[in-house]
């Protein structure tokens, strides 16, 4: 990280108390002021996902992870015009910060919207969700909670189904082997209307532990 950002984030945790740049766990509910549910999105981009998910369950927290710099300036931003109090954003790689962060059996559900699919097979290895990274997740789920996947890559999604079937303490909530073709009842990332309009096929999972 450049000096410019490290002084940015500097002065974003000075005045903001929405944003953590942090190595160890926090005290959630002292932060949140109560002790509702702890729901997780990886990756949030420009932040209209837990944005509007912070607005539309005022009764959950949401905490988003991701390390794009000018992102979480953004979001931070945003939260605070919008007034929300149930958002929390973190700075940092996600395969790091987890199991730093949460307690097992902590988290109430897991979002991960257009993780990149790194399409060049040469760098495959560098994609996020991997069998150790889907262990780390299923230690920080409660029982009952559950993970929710999307992708416009297909074979990063049958890639990625793969590696759930073998995670013996998740299930598949819509059957063995099968996606979604549209979700219901969850707002939709800035990416995803961008490639619905485009009139692509988007792949939906959802896992419950």
């Amino acid at each position: 990280m450049s000096f410019k950002n490290l002084i940015s984030f500097e002065e974003i945790s000075e005045n903001s108390s929405n944003f953590l740049d942090i190595d160890s766990r926090p005290n959630w509910e002292e932060l949140f002021g109560n002790r509702n549910p702890l729901n997780l999105e990886i990756g949030f981009g420009v932040g209209n996902f837990i944005i509007e998910m912070g607005i539309r369950e005022p009764s959950e927290n949401f905490i988003g992870i991701d390390f794009y710099h000018k992102g979480i300036r953004k979001v931070i931003t945003r939260i605070a015009k919008y007034e929300i109090c149930n958002a929390r954003i973190v700075y940092g790689d996600a395969k790091e910060k987890i199991p730093l962060l949460f307690n097992a059996e902590e988290l109430n559900r897991v979002y991960i919207n257009f993780p990149d699919p790194w399409p060049k097979k040469r760098h495959h290895k560098r994609r996020l969700i991997k069998p150790d990274f889907i262990k780390i997740l299923v230690e920080k789920l409660k029982r009952g909670g559950e993970i929710y996947i999307a992708t416009d890559h297909e074979a990063y999604a049958m890639e990625i189904l793969d590696f759930f079937k073998n995670e013996l303490l998740l299930k598949n909530k819509n059957g063995i082997g099968v996606f979604l073709s549209q979700k219901q009842g969850i707002p939709k990332s800035k990416y995803e209307k961008k490639f619905i309009q485009a009139g692509e096929r988007i792949f939906y999972l959802e896992f419950e532990k």
